[in-house]
């Protein structure tokens, strides 16, 4: 059955939901709404070649992974495993180890590159009879009525002339609307390194005074040389002088932030730098609109949270919508719910990463022998230990 517009829609005759963005969160939503027999229309500004080029490198926690192979198979060779993660901060005593066989998990996580995720989603979104993919397509405006929403599309295909759709709800999850780098004052240098001296399946997190520092594991890694990515978050002036260095002195100023004195560079490449913003809207939603994933917060990518919490947000937002769907109920009637109980997640996640990089990377003494006690109690508290990974890996639970 499809509407008058041409697009998919259920028995119950309801209009499609549309989903601005068609990244990780968008194409997840779309999937999961599917898994409940709603119909969605996903609008991407890019086309899929293009997605499919980005390199840059996502972090899965074992929750998210699990969330995503109820409906895709993910690919074993674009899937690097995280076993381990090594929390540390420069000069501070305390170590802690967060290892999967302590937690009874198969795994904490896995790492893979942006293009390799989109592909495999929207490959399985394109499988999919009540998902319609628009790339590229973008939506330039969204107006509301009390009983629906008209989405204005900016005519990026000649072949196509529509204009304007109209659609039960509008899900943003595109990104946030920065304001302009004028205001942002921290930046990350990113890089593909191939090391030696470090075990396998193993993430560092690195406090330094500069800010948090993190190597996670990469595809295709071997034996003797271990492939990570480095996410080196700093001031913005900072960011630009180590972008500008050669090659040998970027990589003697990272060794000079590790402690592990077998940890060696063997190479470096694709280093590049990424403006950090940090953002949070106060509401999820404004009548049929519904921010989610970036499009709700953008987060500081210390402990590589934000993709993460954008999937719990599908999973809620999927689940509150099909259970409207199920009685032919306005899918509107969902939406509060849905915000309700995104609160205490969100909440906490968006604290942990605003608040972490300042608290580490402070001089003040009161506070330093905070966090090396705070590491300390990580380290040989087990209990603490696990509910920390627990909320790093799921979030909050009840």
């Amino acid at each position: 059955m499809t509407s008058g517009t041409g697009f998919p829609v259920t028995q119950s005759g309801l209009q499609p939901l549309a989903i601005l963005g068609g990244g990780p969160v968008g194409l997840t939503l779309a999937l999961l709404l599917a898994k409940r027999s709603v119909a969605s229309i996903v609008f991407d500004a890019r086309t899929l070649e293009q997605a499919r080029t980005d390199q840059r490198v996502l972090a899965l926690s074992l929750g998210s992974l699990q969330t995503l192979r109820a409906f895709v198979e993910l690919p074993a060779t674009a899937l690097a495993p995280i076993r381990s993660v090594i929390v540390s901060s420069v000069g501070d005593f305390g170590r802690a180890v967060l290892d999967d066989d302590e937690l009874g998990a198969e795994i904490l996580g896995a790492t893979i590159r942006y293009g390799d995720l989109v592909a495999t989603l929207s490959a399985a979104a394109e499988a999919n009879e009540l998902i319609t993919l628009r790339r590229p397509h973008k939506v330039v405006a969204v107006r509301q009525s009390p009983s629906s929403v008209e989405l204005e599309l900016e005519n990026v295909n000649e072949l196509e002339n529509e204009q304007r759709i109209s659609a039960s709800l509008a899900i943003s999850a595109e990104g946030f609307g920065h304001t302009g780098a004028a205001s942002v004052s921290h930046a990350a240098v990113v890089a593909d390194l191939e090391l030696t001296g470090i075990g396998s399946d193993q993430a560092f997190e690195r406090f330094t005074r500069e800010g948090p520092l993190a190597l996670l594991p990469l595809p295709s890694s071997t034996a003797a040389t271990r492939r990570r990515a480095l996410v080196w978050c700093m001031k913005t002036a900072e960011a630009d002088r180590r972008i500008d260095l050669e090659d040998s002195a970027f990589i003697d100023e990272l060794i000079a932030h590790f402690s592990e004195s077998a940890l060696r560079v063997v190479s470096l490449h694709a280093r590049r730098r990424y403006p950090l913003h940090e953002q949070a809207r106060d509401q999820l939603v404004e009548h049929r609109m519904v921010y989610l994933g970036n499009a709700a917060q953008t987060l500081h990518p210390v402990a590589g949270q934000g993709l993460n919490l954008g999937l719990r947000d599908s999973v809620a937002l999927a689940e509150q919508i099909g259970l409207t769907h199920a009685d032919a109920r306005d899918p509107v009637q969902a939406l509060h719910r849905y915000a309700q109980s995104r609160r205490v997640d969100r909440a906490a996640i968006v604290a942990l990463t605003r608040f972490a990089p300042a608290f580490f990377s402070t001089r003040f003494s009161p506070i330093a022998l905070a966090r090396s006690i705070g590491l300390t109690a990580l380290a040989v508290v087990p209990k603490l230990r696990r509910e920390f990974a627990r909320l790093l890996m799921f979030g909050v639970r009840f």
